[in-house]
């Protein structure tokens, strides 16, 4: 217990550094850089929600970049609860491990660009 509270700390800390050396991304510019890059907004925006809400960092200015592994410390069973949120919300179907298996070949980093083509993927 004592060790996931200093882990927490360290955690916040490391994110406040993250925060103060960048600048605020609103919701609307974070949709805007995956929309440039061929993405539906509708998905765009969900992706960007469920991030938001399920990382609970109100304070921290998310970027669609970001590793969420690395930066908001998701676990490997945490993402598929992430992703199915999402799916769940794009009124999809559920993801099975072919479809992260086949993903993980082209793309390495998990981030909203990873999510998003993985929810491509699986619409059609």
């Amino acid at each position: 217990m004592v060790f996931g509270y200093f882990s927490n700390k360290r955690r916040e800390k490391m994110l406040q550094q993250l925060s103060d050396s960048r600048p605020n991304l609103t919701r609307a510019e974070y949709v805007n850089r995956l929309v440039k890059k061929g993405f539906n907004k509708h998905q765009a925006e969900i992706v960007h929600d469920v991030i938001r809400e399920f990382i609970q960092m109100d304070n921290f200015s998310i970027y669609p970049e970001d590793d969420i592994h690395k930066i908001y410390a998701v676990e490997d069973l945490d993402d598929v609860e992430l992703i199915d949120v999402i799916c769940k919300k794009l009124n999809l179907r559920e993801v099975v491990q072919e479809d992260i298996d086949e993903l993980d070949k082209t793309l390495k980093i998990f981030n909203a660009e990873y999510i998003l083509t993985l929810t491509n993927h699986i619409s059609v």
